[in-house]
């Protein structure tokens, strides 16, 4: 992390104009690490624009949960005036540049990228990348950076960093979540965030229309060799008044099934894009099925888009997930074996 942040205050003293970029359809931890990341450059006297092509999730659009969050665009305004572009692109919790949406176009290709996350599944495609699979979180980076470089985490920060941290890791409930991290946590809040704001905010809240979907989708729920699975077409979605399915809540309570090894849900798109997401029990791993799908994340929770209609996309899906889970559930048994 020292010799990472030199790097980065190195770009950052050749910087005054900085773009910060999260993936579409942004959890906690994108817009949390995103909007820490801004009070802190606009700490050190940077001018900063977050953007993120879906905008804030509605569980996030709150001061008391994510300080700032009115201030995130959809796309960067371009610079009326040569010279005056961004010098600096920043991009958060993206595994791939097709993660960032039309946010990034090619016109930002003359400023420097970038790529801090914490996803297994990440290409590599910034001129300088800042990934740690082992982290909780890429708000955990953000964390670590700023205490490598000394600045001072204020409030705002601080809300916005524990957000990311709370929300990817269930309220550090999973396997990576370290006493490092709890210490993290604590300064974090010694700096002034709550906890209970994040955990009551988003973790445990939902609209009547999110809880209308919710129903539906169990509804529809299918079990096929250990994969918990259901699909979330657009009129489902129009029978609770066209609600988002925008928060991991489902999934992560869907896997939760002692019936099954994996969860999946697929969502159909108004584009035409279909956004599958996965999430696995201990022992097993998502992200290589999702990277072979043109997607990506962690071992044991992952996801992509296909282009697809819907009902090729479950058979999709559901074949690269049956071949893999059985090739892991060899392996396992030769581990076993072994012992």
């Amino acid at each position: 992390m020292i010799d990472a942040a030199e790097a980065i205050h190195s770009l950052l003293s050749a910087s005054q104009r900085v773009l910060l970029i999260s993936h579409v359809a942004p959890d906690g931890d994108a817009i949390g690490s995103m909007l820490g990341l801004k009070w802190l450059l606009e700490a050190q006297g940077r001018a900063v624009v977050a953007a993120n092509q879906d905008g804030v999730p509605y569980l996030l659009r709150s001061d008391q949960v994510a300080p700032g969050w009115q201030s995130v665009v959809h796309a960067p305004v371009k610079p009326r005036r040569p010279g005056r572009g961004y010098d600096l692109v920043i991009t958060l919790d993206c595994s791939d540049m097709q993660r960032l949406g039309k946010t990034y176009s090619p016109s930002l290709a003359h400023a420097p990228l970038v790529n801090i996350d914490h996803h297994i599944t990440n290409l590599g495609f910034g001129a300088f990348n800042l990934v740690d699979p082992a982290a909780s979180s890429t708000a955990e980076i953000v964390v670590r950076l700023a205490e490598a470089l000394a600045w001072p985490i204020g409030p705002e920060a601080a809300q916005c960093l524990l957000t990311g941290i709370v929300t990817d890791t269930q309220s550090f409930r999973v396997g990576n979540v370290t006493p490092a991290l709890l210490g993290m946590a604590q300064r974090l809040m010694e700096s002034g965030a709550s906890l209970q704001a994040v955990n009551e905010g988003v973790l445990d809240r939902r609209n009547v229309d999110t809880i209308c979907l919710w129903g539906q989708a169990l509804n529809a729920l299918h079990l096929e060799e250990r994969i918990i699975w259901t699909a979330i077409p657009l009129a489902m979605r129009g029978r609770c008044q066209g609600v988002e399915q925008s928060d991991s809540g489902l999934a992560n309570f869907m896997a939760g099934a002692e019936e099954a090894d994996v969860a999946v849900i697929l969502t159909e798109r108004e584009d035409g894009l279909v956004d599958v997401g996965m999430r696995a029990a201990a022992g097993f791993d998502v992200a290589q099925v999702a990277l072979a799908l043109g997607g990506g994340g962690h071992p044991r929770a992952a996801g992509c888009s296909l282009r697809l209609p819907l009902e090729q996309a479950v058979q999709h899906v559901l074949g690269a997930l049956k071949g893999a889970l059985a090739e892991q559930r060899r392996a396992n048994a030769a581990v076993e074996g072994q012992r």
